[in-house]
């Protein structure tokens, strides 16, 4: 399933072999911040917010960003870097629904095609993550 898939994905969304990543933010009392706990992966041709996924820490993620205060008084010294994908805590991709509605009119539900996906995106990556939602 994962060559339909990958061929579906890469129709659908111009530019998925070329996506790229870097630490997602999240809106917090001093603006823009950077999120520890997120790595997003952009199309080439979307806004660097604009991200088709997330991989994430799920012990420590919080989709809202309610965060510590000191994650929200500066800039956390790991944000200073670009991230690992291959940490082993970034565990779970978390895919946007208006993208999975996308590939829900060309695959069916959600069943058909999960599983294949976070093998796709972890073979591609290298990354880990052992679980797919969609959000």
């Amino acid at each position: 399933m994962k060559p339909v898939i990958h061929k579906t994905i890469n129709m659908l969304f111009e530019g998925f072999d070329d996506i790229y990543y870097d630490w997602a933010n999240y809106g917090c009392g001093m603006g823009i911040c950077c999120d520890p706990y997120a790595i997003g992966f952009v199309l080439p041709t979307h806004d660097y917010e604009d991200y088709i996924f997330k991989l994430v820490d799920s012990k420590n993620y919080n989709e809202y960003g309610d965060y510590p205060k000191e994650l929200r008084d500066g800039l956390p010294e790991v944000c200073y870097e670009s991230p690992d994908i291959k940490t082993p805590n970034f565990n779970t991709i978390v895919f946007y629904g208006y993208y999975a509605e996308e590939i829900e009119n060309y695959l069916g539900s959600e069943n058909n095609w999960n599983l294949g996906l976070l093998e796709l995106i972890n073979e591609m990556f290298g990354c880990s993550a052992e679980r797919l939602v969609v959000v």
